[in-house]
């Protein structure tokens, strides 16, 4: 740059020498500031590139090669940053070296240091070892493993700012200095006894080995393995990815580097490349990140436990170090980004117009926080990649779960729409395996609400509208050990109601079986029956002597009125012969029977 700004120099005074002109001033300013009280008179080839734009004492040239020279001299200084690739754990201040060159002169140069996790810099003025070399000490105190990056910025003598490309060194750290305990860790506590959690190791360890074990050894690791589709003890840990982990010690676990040295990563954007269908992964930093990511393919991050309680929480755009996370990708080849730092993110995740709603289920010993319903602009009435499923259950659990293709299915628990509809219905189910109860309901506003949707939440067992859902949520008193029905309708205030009204006929207010029509019959019979709840149902036909003929019906029902019709043959399909039988319904503790005359 040095070299291309004398030659121009040496072509304009070249030129100059070679022209009629008459020079007659005291300076001539290339800083494009007015000069007092001089005259300037240019002649010539190259004068008449000049012209005068103002009058009196104060003067201005363009045009020509002046611009050249001016635009030189007003361009900011050309700066370059010297740090080593590795900062090793020798405890001494890391030297920092810039160059920096400038026609007008370099007034000061200050090294700007900014640790992971913090955004705002400290910065460090750089001595002048001489004309374009400048240096500067970085305190061993500032070496961590956080890490750090640094960048350079000069001012020349006209007040021009230049500034080098960021540096990014990866940090060594010695043993016993990376611990779960550290300020930013999501465990401060370590991880407690008897309780599955997902956690990742935030940094590169020399000896990242770990040796096989069970649960009944005292502790076990899981990997997912996604090509052979199965469980796997790993045998290394490596960074950026998340592995299940469960001990029966006394006390909390709490992990660190305890024999091995390592390598904090250069804080530098860092991809997670994603298998499809569910990955597990982490952090490689030790501090919280946020992310980047495809939100049509990818879910974004779900994480296991809460203190004492199980349950997924999610999604949620911040890695924290030490947690593991699950991540849904209906791609084959999308990735999730993660961003050491704020201005290395995109200008904005581009906030799609809609709204949306977080549905909780709290019980007294499980949880779900996953459940997400709503309409944006680019999401569909069918399911497609905004709608995220169900995410795996580890023993005992509380699930709140959608059915999003309104076929009965309840395995997705976001279930996002299109904006072409404004109205619409969705069908919630709460299961629960070991959970005591009661189990609380609510929900959130995640995104602006139009002013003129309505919700109104329809307790399918208990025949209950919730209208101000958002404000009292629900609270399910009994245990769950089936499926819990509920139904969010959203929309205008007329559809609200008229829907619920439609929704709370279509409940029958107990389970019923009624006589079968026509009796007597030949050869076949239809039997109705009521289910206020859904659930397991078995409907059976006995003889006169107690013994069972057929089986009509023996499935998981939806609640509502049903019809089945019986034939008059037993369980092989041969006709039985004329007399007395008797029907029976089953269902969720409901017994009730009915006799029937079958008369050829």
């Amino acid at each position: 740059m040095t070299v291309r700004r004398i030659t121009l120099l040496f072509a304009l005074v070249s030129l100059l020498s070679s022209q009629s002109y008459e020079l007659r001033t005291f300076q001539i300013s290339l800083s494009q500031k007015p000069m007092e009280s001089d005259s300037l008179i240019l002649k010539g080839a190259l004068g008449s590139n000049f012209y005068q734009t103002s009058g009196a004492d104060t003067l201005t040239l363009k045009g020509g090669l002046w611009n050249i020279a001016a635009g030189l001299y007003s361009e900011p200084p050309a700066v370059r940053s010297i740090l080593p690739d590795t900062i090793y754990d020798n405890k001494m201040p890391v030297l920092a070296r810039a160059i920096a060159t400038d026609l007008n002169g370099i007034a000061q140069t200050n090294l700007y240091v900014q640790l992971g996790g913090d955004q705002s810099p400290i910065i460090i003025p750089m001595t002048v070892m001489n004309d374009t070399l400048f240096e500067a000490l970085i305190p061993d105190s500032l070496i961590s493993i956080f890490n750090l990056r640094t960048h350079v910025e000069s001012i020349d003598n006209m007040a021009h700012t230049g500034e080098s490309v960021y540096e990014t060194p990866s940090v060594e750290f010695p043993e016993n200095e990376l611990t779960m305990e550290e300020n930013y860790s999501y465990y401060p506590q370590g991880i407690q006894p008897e309780k599955w959690r997902m956690f990742s190791w935030p940094g590169q360890l020399d000896d990242a080995q770990v040796n096989t074990s069970s649960l009944e050894d005292g502790h076990v690791f899981y990997d997912w393995d996604p090509n052979e589709g199965q469980w796997m003890k790993p045998d290394t840990l490596k960074i950026g990815k998340g592995y299940w982990f469960k001990h029966r010690y006394g006390e909390s676990v709490v992990f660190k580097n305890k024999n091995t040295a390592g390598m904090a990563v250069p804080l530098e954007d860092r991809t997670l490349h994603l298998h499809s269908g569910w990955n597990m992964v982490g952090s490689p930093f030790a501090f919280p990140v946020q992310t980047e990511y495809n939100e049509e393919n990818v879910s974004g991050l779900y994480r296991w436990g809460s203190g004492n309680k199980d349950g997924w929480v999610g999604p949620v755009d911040t890695f924290e170090p030490w947690a593991g996370y699950a991540v849904y990708n209906y791609g084959d080849a999308d990735s999730i980004v993660l961003k050491p730092f704020a201005d290395t993110a995109s200008a904005s995740r581009i906030v799609s117009a809609g709204w949306k709603l977080a549905l909780k289920a709290d019980g007294e010993n499980y949880f779900d926080h996953t459940g997400k319903i709503g309409r944006r602009e680019d999401a569909t009435e069918n399911k497609d990649g905004f709608d995220t499923p169900t995410l795996p259950t580890l023993g005992d659990y509380l699930i709140l779960a959608m059915d999003v293709e309104g076929q009965g299915r309840f395995e997705h628990s976001v279930d996002v729409r299109s904006l072409d509809e404004f109205n619409g219905v969705w069908d919630i189910q709460i299961t629960g395996k070991g959970e005591p109860g009661p189990v609380s309901v609510s929900g959130s506003i995640l995104d602006h609400m139009p002013e003129d949707l309505h919700l109104a939440l329809v307790d399918v067992p208990g025949r209950v509208v919730v209208d101000q859902f958002l404000q009292t949520g629900l609270l399910i008193e009994e245990t769950i050990t089936t499926a819990y029905e509920l139904k969010l309708v959203a929309g205008d205030e007329q559809y609200v109601e008229r829907t619920v009204l439609n929704i709370l006929s279509e409940i029958p207010e107990e389970f019923s079986l009624s006589q079968n029509y026509p009796n007597p019959f030949n050869p076949l019979t239809k039997i109705d029956f009521a289910l206020p709840k859904t659930g397991e149902v078995v409907i059976t036909i006995y003889n006169i002597l107690g013994q069972e003929v057929t089986t009509l019906v023996n499935q998981r029902l939806d609640y509502g009125y049903h019809t089945v019709t019986w034939w008059g043959t037993d369980r092989a399909g041969r006709p039985v012969s004329s007399g007395v039988y008797f029907s029976e319904l089953r269902a969720r503790g409901f017994r009730q029977t009915k006799k029937m005359l079958l008369l050829k």
